[in-house]
């Protein structure tokens, strides 16, 4: 009997899962919104932002704001006189100050342009600039003003392009802030949420407000500056690495989220101590890693402290990700945001793999295969910036990006592949700066001793994936017969080559083998040595392929007799009981190099001249009676 399975097509994924990972693309997509209203008109000369103090009064209750950005730069220009900052026109700028007195300032079309008198290359210039308005009402979405069901809510969301929106800055993604300190006042009651260790909190009269003082010293992208305000309740507690060391975690949950924070906050330490064993020591290792929550969906990875929408497993592991890929290391284009994306999605798989059930971890890899394979074409590499849907496509950024990391994890090895990692990530030209997937590649190649740009080609600039179907039978009681045929979803790539894992289970036991797929249309014959009755494509779910596997019609002579194997000038081949009607001798390779009409009687012995072949091995196939068997022979 002819059975067909079906494998990945047929596949139905969790809803919820599903969902969860969807929020988060569904979030991060959102705010990528905020490009499209940036026009880059900043003005003047050239600078390097080595560290900026934020000084704000934000009331949660009050859609207004007020304070000063205070800002140190090293001029790139000789003869450095007129530079300026991003801020949008709607928030009024009060005065600036350099050098202990007010200069002259323009703020128009989303700029605050400033001239000083000349400075020459290479010096420092201090500069601070008040301000104030509501920047809830600016089309970026950077800042916004909410209630939560304990009271009203302010948090900020910037990537990538929205900060300007609410503080004067340098908006782009080529210049990271080297140091940042944020001085956030607020009602009494209420807490502030903010970049690296809270040196203190300070108590004002007669009020009763509060100032809290956050102190950053890593580099940090603009984007990833964050601030949220509300009544949060506070949980925290140290992390316990492998290595002995440990990092201070703090939750700003919701006082109505609490119940659930209480058991769903746990899983963090799992994930931090898997991450850092893996990816190298957690990039803000003097400071802390921490989560506040805010009123929309999903989460941001700000950096030290992720804005969530709630304390899932999955959201969790996902932001916690971006503090190694998106954080220490920022992509360099927008072209190359599965940098950030595919591993932050595919540490989701490596947070179950090592904490969860083998169960989960591979149900989250076929819900990644199936919506990456659920369209024809479609590179990880987004060559179209300019739509947003495009560019935070799921499936492509997302869910492809996990699974190219997944398949190439399995074709150099876990060695191999974490050593590459973390060697980029410690990699001084790109860790706290920002990096290209050139640069991943680079890496990846002197960690396994292996060419991969064929593998990136394929995987990642070109479209598509590999269609597979195989067959197999048994040609006898010890042994099979796959045939495998390749077309591909996408005429970018004519072929993928693969290394495909298959699972054999026979009676009372069962083996694991791997095969080297190399040609569009091949046929591998393997004596495992038991009557095969499963066989299972992928089990592990390492490619990022769709397979349709047949189970064909089985020949189970057994008593089937080739000696002396090896043999040198002739063999012997014996059939019991069946009239033997031809003989065919193929190579390693499936090519046919001699093949026997035979005329004999039932039970009688057939002798064949092997004198002729080359040493090495061949497969003698007995067909008797219309059933088939192969058997290996070699030739000396």
């Amino acid at each position: 009997m002819r059975k067909v399975l079906v494998i990945f097509s047929l596949f139905f994924w969790g809803h919820l899962m599903a969902q969860d990972m969807e929020a988060i693309i569904k979030g991060e997509r959102e705010a990528f919104h905020a490009k499209k209203k940036i026009k880059f008109k900043r003005s003047g000369q050239q600078y390097d932002l080595t560290y900026q103090q934020l000084n704000l009064s934000i009331d949660p209750g009050v859609r207004y704001i007020n304070g000063s950005v205070y800002s140190e730069l090293t001029t790139q220009e000789s003869n450095f006189t007129q530079f300026s900052f991003d801020l949008d026109s709607r928030m009024t700028v009060d005065s600036v100050h350099f050098e202990g007195g007010s200069i002259p300032f323009v703020h128009n079309n989303d700029e605050v342009t400033l001239v000083i008198p000349s400075r020459a290359k290479d010096n420092r210039v201090d500069v601070e600039i008040f301000y104030q308005g509501d920047p809830s009402v600016n089309e970026q979405n950077g800042f916004s003003f909410d209630y939560q069901q304990s009271g009203p809510i302010s948090w900020t969301l910037s990537e990538p392009y929205g900060a300007y929106g609410w503080w004067p800055c340098k908006q782009q993604l080529y210049d990271k802030i080297d140091s940042l300190d944020m001085n956030i006042t607020i009602p009494k009651n209420n807490k502030a949420a903010g970049m690296g260790n809270l040196i203190k909190v300070d108590t004002l009269f007669p009020d009763s407000g509060l100032v809290y003082h956050w102190q950053h010293r890593y580099p940090i992208a603009t984007y990833l500056v964050a601030v949220a305000v509300t009544n949060y309740y506070e949980e925290s507690h140290f992390i316990q690495l492998s290595d002995g060391d440990s990092i201070f975690h703090l939750d700003y949950i919701y006082p109505s989220y609490k119940p659930q924070a209480d058991t769903l906050r746990w899983a963090i330490d799992g994930m931090m101590r898997g991450f850092d064993s893996l990816f190298g020591d957690y990039p803000f290792r003097k400071e802390k890693y921490g989560h506040a929550m805010f009123g929309r969906g999903g989460g941001m990875e700000h950096q030290t402290m992720s804005f969530m929408s709630r304390l899932d497993f999955d959201l969790m592991a996902h932001e916690l990700a971006h503090q190694w890929f998106g954080n220490k290391i920022t992509c360099g284009s927008w072209q190359d945001l599965w940098l950030n994306e595919g591993w932050a999605t595919y540490s989701n798989a490596i947070a179950l793999e090592l904490i969860k059930s083998k169960k989960e971890h591979h149900d989250f890899l076929i819900k990644s295969i199936g919506r990456a394979t659920r369209n024809n074409g479609g590179s990880v590499f987004a060559y179209d910036t300019t739509n947003v849907n495009e560019l935070f496509n799921g499936d492509m950024r997302y869910r492809k990006g996990a699974m190219v990391l997944h398949q190439l994890r399995w074709q150099i090895g876990d060695s191999a592949f974490f050593e590459a990692t973390r060697n980029y990530l410690k990699n001084t030209d790109v860790c706290y700066g920002f990096a290209y997937t050139a640069d991943f590649i680079d890496e990846m190649e002197a960690a396994s001793n292996v060419d991969l740009s064929l593998f990136f080609d394929r995987y990642v600039y070109k479209e598509g994936f590999p269609i597979l179907s195989v067959e197999w039978n048994r040609i006898n009681a010890k042994t099979i017969s796959i045939n495998l045929s390749q077309t591909t979803s996408h005429p970018s790539v004519e072929f993928f080559p693969l290394r495909i894992q298959f699972h054999a289970k026979w009676e009372g036991g069962d083996s694991i083998f791997t095969i080297d797929h190399s040609q569009a249309i091949e046929n591998i014959i393997l004596d495992l040595g038991h009557k095969v009755e499963e066989l299972i494509i992928d089990p592990n779910y390492w490619n990022l392929a769709k397979y349709t596997l047949f189970e064909g019609d089985h020949s189970d002579m057994s008593a089937v007799s080739i000696y002396p194997n090896p043999a040198e000038k002739k063999v012997k081949v014996f059939v019991l009981d069946k009239k033997v009607d031809a003989l065919e001798i193929t190579d390693c390779l499936g090519r046919l190099v001699a093949e026997y009409e035979i005329l004999q009687l039932k039970n009688s012995t057939i002798d064949i001249d092997v004198s002729h072949l080359k040493p090495g091995p061949y497969f003698i196939k007995v067909s008797a009676e219309g059933n088939q068997s192969t058997t290996k022979m070699i030739k000396q």
